[in-house]
């Protein structure tokens, strides 16, 4: 559902409608733009906060029982020991330290990252079930409270199970604020400037994640920090003031008299004539209704004839992206000797990365940008486990290998939406938005292998794995994209 507007771009005349009467791009639009990605520095919170949740801690046995006055050597579990200790500098209280999730347990701390995850990913298909039918802002609202109270929540949960439960229901609304926000503003903005603004979009996320740190400097206890993180969000609760409809899904369910008074508003606003709203909005939600009696095709369709190599290969595009992308996060983190430092210093580069996709995206191929930055980020990371143990060497290399993963999954959110037929585009868009998520699940046990040189060989070549078999994909760039299945196999008949 997410993907099901942006992916219309090639569907101008659609679009004209709505387009014309408010304008492709203009003050009504920014203020949306700039309202709503707001909502998106709490998903790099919530995502990125694992880093400083779960760090990499020094702990040994410090109580073998009453008739042993022996003490453990450091990062070394015994199965007679019924005490550890543990070096949290430069931190405080972790729930690492706080629950003793180490040895047997240590499996715990990368999953409650996993169950985030999949929070993200059960919340991303439900909030988007119910945006399309309850509307884009009683949705929205909806998320932001769920937001801001399980984030209290999490910040005294009194134990490990209450804390990944709470974390979990955070994820489900934390991926309801990703998924309509995004929604929002792509029903908002104008054909010509969805891929723009789609990509500007993800730049409050990359903000989220380089201020992170920021919070975790000033509260290094696990619960401070969570607090921290939690109170800032309350802010998100204006929306319920100031957060209209989006007047796209009005005019697709009918309320066309709040679609006209709403588009009425922007038309003033933007400058704009007003005369001809109603008259056309009425005519684009009879043509709604007029398709709706349509046969849709359904998932199974994305698995037939030419469109199964597509949905396949975009798939473990997407899932090795995730798995790159927040894995290598966390990896890098937690072997820095200062991490503050390193996910901001991540967090940062990340938005020349993102401007870059932009112009990437606008002059050469999106397959080209792709495979490019895949390889070089793939190589970046297998370098770095040579490389001597240097601060400012694996720093270095650490940014630019986060700042390739980054370009790549700003740039895959345009190019697979351009791969697949318009009848299909939302649903091949939903199978890879959750290979994706099954990606970043599966990242935290990765970060955390035991065996050193593991992370960043997997890290390493998945990315140039994915290079290679996008190879296989069809370049999009300046194609006339096709609306329907049988379109689809005109066009690849005559390739």
């Amino acid at each position: 559902m997410v993907q099901k507007i942006i992916s219309q771009t090639s569907q101008v005349k659609k679009e004209d409608g709505l387009a014309n009467l408010i304008g492709q791009f203009g003050k009504w639009q920014l203020l949306v733009l700039a309202a709503v990605s707001l909502v998106k520095l709490s998903s790099g919170w919530v995502q990125f906060a694992i880093i400083f949740l779960t760090p990499t801690l020094t702990f040994w046995c410090s109580n073998f029982g009453e008739n042993s006055t022996s003490v453990g050597e450091n990062i070394t579990c015994y199965s007679d020991c019924l005490e550890y200790s543990y070096d949290t500098y430069p931190f405080g209280n972790t729930i690492i330290s706080e629950w003793d999730l180490i040895c047997d347990r240590s499996w715990l701390a990368s999953f409650t990252q996993t169950i985030l995850q999949f929070g993200i990913l059960l919340g991303s298909i439900m909030f988007g079930f119910f945006s399309d039918r309850y509307g884009r802002k009683n949705t929205f609202l909806a998320s932001i409270v769920g937001l801001v109270a399980f984030g209290f929540g999490v910040a005294f949960a009194p134990d490990y199970i209450t804390l990944t439960v709470l974390r979990f229901f955070m994820g489900v609304a934390t991926a309801g604020t990703m998924v309509i926000s995004f929604v929002i503003v792509m029903e908002t903005v104008g054909p010509k400037y969805r891929e723009i603004c789609g990509c500007l979009f993800q730049i409050p996320l990359t903000v989220g994640h380089m201020t992170t740190p920021v919070f975790a400097f000033f509260y290094r206890n696990w619960n401070e920090f969570s607090l921290a993180l939690a109170i800032p969000q309350v802010i998100y609760l204006g929306y319920f003031f100031v957060l209209t409809e989006s007047p796209r899904w009005l005019v697709s369910v009918g309320k066309v008299d709040d679609a006209t008074k709403l588009v009425t508003k922007a038309a003033k606003f933007n400058g704009l004539p007003t005369s001809n709203v109603e008259e056309t909005l009425k005519k684009m939600s009879a043509d709604i209704k007029s398709q709706s009696t349509v046969a849709k095709p359904n998932y199974i369709d994305l698995f037939k004839g030419s469109l199964l190599i597509k949905t396949v290969i975009s798939c473990i595009i997407w899932m090795i992206t995730g798995l790159t992308y927040y894995g290598f996060n966390q990896y890098i983190s937690q072997t820095s000797p200062n991490p503050f430092l390193t996910v901001a210093a991540m967090g940062a580069i990340q938005v020349p990365a993102i401007l870059l996709s932009i112009w990437l995206l606008r002059h050469f191929g999106r397959k080209l940008a792709i495979i490019t930055f895949f390889t070089l980020g793939g190589l970046c990371v297998l370098v770095l486990g040579l490389v001597p143990d240097i601060f400012w060497i694996t720093l270095t290399l650490g940014c630019i290998g986060i700042s390739c993963v980054s370009v790549v999954a700003t740039c895959i959110y345009i190019y697979t939406s351009e791969l697949f037929p318009t009848v299909v585009r939302n649903m091949g868009m939903g199978a890879c938005s959750t290979c994706m998520r099954v990606g970043s699940m599966i990242a935290p046990f990765i970060s955390n292998l035991k065996v050193s040189w593991m992370p960043t060989v997997i890290f390493g070549f998945a990315p140039m794995i994915a290079a290679l078999i996008c190879l296989i994909l069809p370049e999009t760039k300046g194609t006339a994209l096709p609306d329907s299945l049988v379109e689809e196999k005109d066009k690849v008949q005559k390739l």
